[in-house]
């Protein structure tokens, strides 16, 4: 079951469809001038978790946050603020799943993967911190003179930020009960079952791409 095959379709699925979801509810959230990072982020927090929780291999929530990042730059116009943010996102946790897991694994070596309850603590704090790690990052970093507003970096880290981390909680929740279900009935599954899988990671990368190419125009 954790064949690198698997794992590798696992992050192009669950990157691509947290992608498809910056795509698409981002770019309807964008038009009517609605505040989308909040919801955004939760978004990618729930396959964050289902990703990591499902496979547990170091490393591959950066790599499906990648994959999610990738389709911003179809975008058009470009923002690199954008793919930072996502990749923020990330990179946090990433840091704070591989810690985690290998406080647990000197403990028992037959552990893989955090725990229910260190996920649901962690998802709320890493969602802030990666939040208020953005807002110094393209202000001080990047030098966007978005964020050099004090009204706008303040509204990010004060408001936006503590929204997304109330989000995190029943997401990442969401995140543990997929992540459950696919277990489980993956124990069962025959060669053509995961063929499937492997087809529907590939069919959700392209969708991607096409959807990213059909806004661009």
């Amino acid at each position: 079951m954790k064949s690198k095959h698997l794992i590798i379709a696992s992050i192009v699925l669950f990157g691509s469809l947290w992608g498809l979801a910056e795509l698409g509810i981002g770019e309807a959230m964008w038009a009517r001038n609605i505040p989308r990072a909040p919801i955004l982020t939760a978004i990618g927090v729930l396959f964050i978790v289902l990703g990591r929780r499902v496979w547990a291999a170091p490393g591959s929530t950066l790599a499906l946050t990648l994959v999610a990042s990738a389709f911003k730059f179809l975008q058009h116009p470009f923002w690199g603020c954008k793919v930072a943010a996502v990749l923020m996102v990330g990179v946090i946790f990433e840091i704070g799943f591989s810690l985690v897991e290998a406080r647990q694994r000197s403990r028992d070596a037959s552990l893989a993967h955090a725990s229910r309850a260190s996920v649901l603590i962690m998802a709320p704090i890493l969602t802030l911190v990666s939040f208020v790690a953005f807002s110094y990052f393209a202000r001080d970093v990047l030098g966007n003179p978005y964020w050099a507003m004090q009204e706008k970096f303040n509204d990010y880290m004060f408001v936006q930020g503590p929204i997304a981390a109330a989000l995190a909680f029943p997401f990442a929740w969401a995140g543990l009960a997929f992540a459950s279900w696919l277990r489980s009935s993956s124990t069962s599954w025959d060669g053509a079952r995961w063929l499937v899988y492997r087809v529907v990671a590939a069919v959700s990368g392209v969708a991607g791409v096409v959807t990213a190419l059909a806004l661009r125009y």
